[in-house]
């Protein structure tokens, strides 16, 4: 004790020793902690977070029969080069301290945390979290989602079962979500046939470049619901998903993707659709029908192994008490089911609850969604489901022990994942086939066919044949300048008993005058601003033929009463008092085409089905919109967005809600939209062929025009203009004024028209208007 004392005092009087010794025991310590390798982390218990420098692991309550620690030992350089080399940071090994490896009863959460320098996008998916298999391989755990806290950036996912984990780096690519569009039938009447799919990829039918769906219905618009059930999910998926769960209060992605799938029917509401779905994929499809008795646009469904009542299948008890960890060939004698075929059943449920994760708890029969389910009620939607009388792999549990704990698995009465009763709703009846191949066997496919029949609608014709040519494409100079000299090329449409907008002849008139030119090497884009030009030529912006910008010009736009546009990473702002810094842009540049709506931005990625169309607002990334095509431009008229590609048109409101969804096949056959404009509540849309077209709640109406080279329709006063390589066409009024010039572009002010020419060197910017103005 004396000699305590003495140490003690020696070291009050020496502190700078003292804080020394206390600095090194420290440092050892965090030294030990931070960078150990082989040492172990004993932490956690039922329903507790525990977690070891990047990886943090959650067991729920009620996983464990009893109280469980983990032990999460990070993978030492060494003793790494005996996993795949695919993984990236560090690898952990988490396990049981008691060495006793169980099957959880609820998902265990997963969160890694990784490198800001890994995350590529908002919209990739290229980020997993896997873990390593038995036979030294490793799998993807599914529905890995990406997120962001204050810690920074991290994958989440779900297991029920321990391993070595780590991260995967796919390859990046673009979160598909939402219909796509496959095949368009455009003289077909019959409704369009929207595959989900569900647990098995290839229910969505790809082979190579082709679809089988696409021979299965060949006269049918083909459609296609794309959704992460198994994929890897993105960080704006991922948010989405989130943000439902903050709103709803408790975890369902069935419901979640229930609720996308009717904002998807909805803005496809100019079709009807008959909905072929599998497994999971059709519980989304009841939950959207339940949920959003809105949706109107459904004829039929199909359901094909769907779980209606539930399947005991991806059950975590049934699969921890009498599978997980035991010898099949043990297992064989016992249960009397040749242990091959046992081998086979035991890893085609664990495969199945791996792919759901959480979703698996979800399609128990005694789960909240299902027992909801039972209410179900839509008499508008013809229901038929459909499941298989064979287990996959030859299974066979009649007359065994197994036969009352999974029926789904005894012959003629299951398909290796429902039962024939589990799957009723609707005209319920079997078909040949297990889960795997119920819906690609011959036999079966006619009676899908017949299933989704449908009888072609009579057509109630047009109210005259009225049809009129005015400009010959092969003489664009030439017009007919009297009635005699109309012939039958151009067409008008119009419903019965309607008096049609469009004008049944087209005279030949010098409707406009030209005021001034400007001569410029080189033309990008152009507006005008109260009853100024501005003109973007090359990295130069013009009032005129003044300069008022020099640099990198991109996304030059028209909003409302300014313009904007980005260079060297800022936004400026133009209205008629000057030019003006107005803030950094805050997306990377992998963007199509954007708008910014000064604390807005309205932008376009591509995707490898078409476009998706964001809203970018108080630091938040909205989807607003995806779209088939792969030409894009977004543009403002009228108090209007409008969000155009070859294949579609999207009229958005001020509000950036959905108005209206034009698609090109409603034009022409084989044509493709080149520009859209709004006047008096109604859309106006110009096709490559010259085909005009007006959309209003009331009415639908097309013109076939012949016109060479269309380029662009514009609201001119509120007459509509359709400019040609060589002509313009005052629509409304139904003159033409002829140019012996080429014309580059045109764009209107408050009572001019702004018209762009090439000439022999450079182009030409001239101010015209209406002759008597």
């Amino acid at each position: 004790m004396n000699f305590l004392k003495r140490l003690l005092s020696t070291l009050l009087k020496r502190r700078v020793l003292l804080f020394s010794l206390v600095g090194i025991l420290v440092a050892v310590i965090v030294f030990v902690v931070l960078f150990r390798e082989e040492s172990s982390l004993k932490v956690g218990k039922e329903g507790a977070e525990s977690g070891f420098v990047n990886l943090r692991v959650e067991i729920p309550r009620g996983a464990f029969g009893k109280q469980k620690l983990l032990k999460i030992t990070r993978i030492s350089s060494e003793e790494r080069k005996k996993y795949p080399d695919v993984f990236i940071g560090d690898l952990y090994k988490v396990e049981f301290a008691d060495g006793v490896n169980e099957f959880a009863l609820k998902p265990i959460r997963l969160k890694y945390y990784f490198d800001s320098r890994y995350f590529r996008g908002e919209n990739y998916n290229n980020l997993a979290l896997a873990y390593v298999t038995e036979d030294g391989g490793y799998r993807i755990i599914p529905g890995s989602m990406i997120g962001k806290d204050e810690r920074g950036y991290f994958v989440e996912a779900f297991t029920y079962h321990l391993s070595v984990f780590g991260l995967i780096m796919k390859v990046a690519g673009f979160q598909k979500h939402g219909i796509e569009l496959l095949r368009e039938a455009v003289s077909s009447y019959a409704p369009a046939v929207l595959v989900v799919p569900g647990e098995d990829p290839t229910f969505r039918g790809n082979v190579g470049d082709s679809n089988i769906w696409e021979a299965i219905f060949p006269d049918r618009t083909l459609m296609a619901y794309n959704y992460a059930l198994y994929d890897s999910r993105s960080f704006s998926y991922s948010e989405m998903y989130r943000e439902f769960i903050r709103k709803e209060g408790r975890r369902c992605f069935i419901d979640f993707e229930a609720d996308f799938l009717s904002q998807e029917l909805t803005k496809y509401s100019q079709y009807e659709f008959d909905i072929l779905a599998h497994g999971t994929g059709g519980l989304i499809v009841l939950r959207m029908l339940q949920r959003h008795p809105e949706v109107r646009n459904v004829r039929k469904i199909v359901l094909l192994s769907t779980p209606v009542q539930g399947t005991n299948v991806v059950n975590p008890l049934y699969f921890s008490s009498m599978f997980f960890g035991k010898d099949p060939e043990v297992l064989s004698d016992i249960l009397g089911v040749e242990w091959t075929k046992l081998k086979m059943m035991i890893l085609h449920i664990k495969n199945l609850i791996d792919t759901l994760g959480e979703v698996a708890l979800d399609i128990l029969p005694d789960s909240s969604l299902i027992k909801e389910l039972e209410n179900f009620k839509r008499d508008d939607v013809e229901i038929f489901s459909i499941c298989g009388d064979t287990p996959p792999y030859e299974v066979d549990v009649s007359g065994t022990e197994l036969e009352k704990f999974y029926p789904e698995f005894v012959k003629g009465k299951g398909d290796g994942f429902v039962s024939a009763r589990s799957c009723e709703i609707g005209e319920s009846f079997q078909l040949k086939g297990s889960f795997y191949d119920l819906y690609s066997r011959e036999e079966n496919i006619s009676q899908l066919k017949r299933l989704l029949g449908y009888e072609k609608r009579a057509f109630p014709g047009f109210k005259d044949d009225t049809y009129v040519e005015y400009l010959p494409v092969q003489n664009p100079e030439r017009f007919p300048e009297s009635e005699e000299s109309k012939s039958s090329e151009g067409k008008i449409m119009k419903p019965k008993g309607e008096e049609s907008i469009f004008p049944g002849t087209f005279q030949v008139s010098m409707f406009l005058k030209k005021l001034k030119s400007l001569q410029l090497p080189s033309y990008t884009t152009g507006i005008t601003l109260g009853s100024e030009a501005y003109i973007v030529a090359g990295h130069a912006i013009l009032k005129w033929d003044k300069e008022m910008f020099r640099g990198e010009i991109m996304f030059f736009k028209k909003v409302s009463d300014f313009a904007s546009f980005l260079s060297d990473g800022d936004i400026f702002l133009i209205d008629t008092v000057g030019i003006k810094k107005f803030a950094p842009f805050p997306l990377d540049r992998d963007i199509e085409d954007a708008m910014m709506i000064k604390d807005k931005i309205l932008y376009a990625r591509m995707v490898p089905s078409g476009v998706r169309y964001y809203l970018f607002e108080n630091g938040k990334e909205t989807l607003l919109a995806t779209s088939p095509g792969f030409k894009t431009k977004i543009k403002s008229e009228n108090g209007k967005f409008f969000l155009l590609t070859d294949k579609e048109v999207i009229v958005l409101d001020s509000d950036f809600s959905e108005k209206e969804r034009i698609l090109s096949s409603l034009l022409s056959e084989n044509e493709e939209i080149v520009d859209a404009t709004f006047v008096s509540d109604s859309v106006y849309v110009l096709s490559s062929g010259g085909t005009i077209a007006r959309v209003s709640n009331e009415n639908f109406e097309i013109r076939h025009l012949r016109v060479h080279t269309p380029k662009k329709i514009l609201n001119f006063g509120n007459d509509i203009l359709v400019v040609g390589e060589h002509a313009l066409i005052d629509v409304t009024n139904g003159i033409v004024q002829p140019f012996e010039r080429k014309i580059l572009d045109a764009f209107t002010g408050n009572d001019s028209l702004f018209i762009v020419f090439e000439e022999r060197v450079g182009v030409s910017v001239e101010e015209w208007r209406r002759t008597g103005i």
